[in-house]
């Protein structure tokens, strides 16, 4: 079924506290009872800052769903994503978040933040396949209001809620799986003269670095080997771990990918051997 997505116009608006109302069935009929309160009307969304797209079945057409992005001192935030039941399960709810991402990133937003159930289907798990990542909720007013509503709400005793981001700067997906077998292939294509030398070391994959940003490629957990002094026996291996999110947020494709995992290794790996950058060049790794 074709998407076609547009800002909301002000026909549009006056649509959108019946669809979200329609829309909020779904978790009554889970729960049992209605969520928090009344659906606002479209033209209260649309005077807060940030911008409300809709969808439709045909160009011109009406809507039938809509997502409301909130932004606020340089936040953009995913407040409402809401599809009639009658056209669910056909793409649009999917169609309506990548045309907000797009248009948060035209904005100028590095990334797109929401809060949601983390065990409903078409809620957390929904977002994940989208690209988003659970996450801790950054300790901002903006977001502890957030959290202060949902708790006035209820809906934190209706299940458990999370708070999840995406970046939006561009770059590339992958899973895990396959990213880590890019980074298995990046090492065996790595010089023998390099690897030989390597003793209790082990090579790590993770998402993001502890403070997640998406800066860091890589990182040299340890002492380099010409500073282990009476380093021996019964140590727990030193790592090297190199992050996928921030590679694929850097890369526009594979070649890209291989090219950055191969110098995030060599520069890594030469932590390990104490090398500095002068020298990689002399070895002929980098």
């Amino acid at each position: 079924m074709a998407s076609f997505v547009r800002t909301a116009t002000d026909a549009d608006l006056a649509e959108l506290a019946r669809i979200e109302d329609e829309a909020d069935v779904v978790f009554a009929e889970r729960f049992g009872s209605a969520l928090g309160q009344d659906a606002p009307s479209g033209h209260d969304r649309a005077a807060e800052p940030g911008f409300v797209l809709v969808v439709a079945e045909h160009e011109g057409g009406p809507a039938i769903g809509f997502v409301h992005v909130l932004e606020h001192d340089g936040i953009a935030h995913l407040e409402q994503l809401s599809v009639l039941p009658a056209h669910g399960r056909r793409g649009h709810g999917r169609e309506l978040v990548e045309a907000a991402l797009d248009e948060a990133s035209e904005r100028g937003h590095d990334t797109v933040t929401l809060r949601t159930f983390a065990d409903i289907p078409w809620n957390a798990p929904f977002y994940a396949s989208l690209g988003f990542i659970e996450s801790d909720s950054p300790d901002l007013a903006f977001y502890r209001g957030l959290i202060d509503t949902e708790r006035r709400l209820g809906l934190d005793e209706l299940g458990r809620r999370v708070h999840m981001t995406i970046d939006v700067r561009g770059g590339m997906t992958m899973d895990p799986e396959q990213f880590e077998g890019l980074v298995a292939d990046e090492l065996d294509r790595l010089p023998d003269d390099m690897v030989d030398g390597l003793e209790n070391l082990v090579f790590v994959v993770e998402d993001r670095p502890d403070d997640g940003s998406l800066d860091l490629l890589g990182l040299y957990d340890g002492l380099a080997v010409t500073e282990r002094g009476n380093y021996g026996m019964g140590e727990l291996p030193d790592r090297i771990i190199v992050y996928r999110e921030p590679h694929l947020a850097q890369c526009a494709d594979e070649d890209e990918l291989r090219t950055e995992v191969h110098t995030t290794l060599v520069h890594e790996i030469a932590h390990y051997y104490g090398i500095d950058d002068e020298q990689l060049h002399e070895l002929g790794w980098a």
